[in-house]
């Protein structure tokens, strides 16, 4: 087959295979509150979180930052309550933190914003799923090479059928 075939192939499937790392969620927002005309917001990323981590951001208006944040996470489960410090975005635009989300269940996530104007809470509730198995998470990527690989099969059947001899030496 052709190297330019193939060299378009694998950079597709190169492409396919990066973009099911990338992770284009921008979170579910879970809480709201309001401190007078000032805003606080809690989102938890990934929106439709499953067993394991779950990053929980808090994002304040202008006017109340500085901020610190403490939040509190438990489960319906006879589990300890989650109690952490949040610590600084990477995105700068405000506090996050990691949860680890042992089982699934529903969880009730608090949050207290201490800020020079006042306290504000908030506090909201997640589904959290049981993990998927791992060939549901792969599936996707399994039907991808289908394509291709179908594509593979009809163009070596073509070339097998267009093979041409060389009648030349025919015998009268």
């Amino acid at each position: 087959m052709n190297l330019r075939i193939h060299t378009c192939m694998f950079m597709i499937l190169l492409a396919c295979a990066i973009a099911s790392r990338s992770v284009a969620d921008g979170g579910q927002v879970i809480a709201t509150a309001t401190l007078g005309q000032e805003h606080a917001v809690m989102m938890v990323n990934p929106s439709m979180p499953s067993v394991g981590l779950v990053a929980v951001i808090v994002r304040v208006s202008s006017g109340l930052e500085p901020f610190e944040c403490t939040l509190t996470a438990h489960s319906q489960v006879d589990a300890p309550p989650i109690q952490c410090i949040l610590g600084a975005d990477p995105d700068g635009l405000g506090q996050r933190g990691l949860i680890e989300c042992a089982e699934a269940s529903v969880w009730t996530i608090s949050a207290r914003v201490s800020t020079a104007l006042g306290v504000l809470q908030l506090q909201g509730e997640l589904q959290v799923s049981p993990v998927p198995p791992h060939w549901q998470i792969q599936l996707p990527w399994i039907v991808l090479w289908l394509p291709f690989a179908m594509l593979l099969l009809l163009r070596q059947c073509a070339r097998r059928r267009n093979i041409h001899y060389d009648d030349t030496r025919a015998v009268s």
